[in-house]
């Protein structure tokens, strides 16, 4: 179904953005010369590679609990059986 792909596209992109930015903000933060900005926007730009990764991370959350709660709801559901009546 479209929802839980959209669930599972959600939580495969935020899982990695996560790391990604927090590495983009240790780098920014730490003043690294493989950022290529200016030196003066560095502490900024890590600030908001820090605030990215936690909006990603609580976008993976709520992406991985609609996965599960999907999962636990199409495990709720008694199967339909098709008796014969002749």
């Amino acid at each position: 179904n479209m929802a839980g792909g959209c669930a599972i596209f959600c939580t495969l992109m935020s899982g990695l953005a996560v790391p990604l930015m927090l590495f983009f903000g240790y780098l920014c933060a730490t003043e690294s010369p493989m950022i290529e900005i200016p030196e003066k926007q560095k502490p900024d730009a890590g600030k908001g590679c820090f605030m990215a990764a936690a909006l990603y991370g609580l976008t993976f959350v709520a992406a991985y609990m609609s996965l599960q709660s999907s999962r636990k709801a199409s495990a709720r559901e008694a199967p339909l059986l098709q008796t014969n009546s002749s």
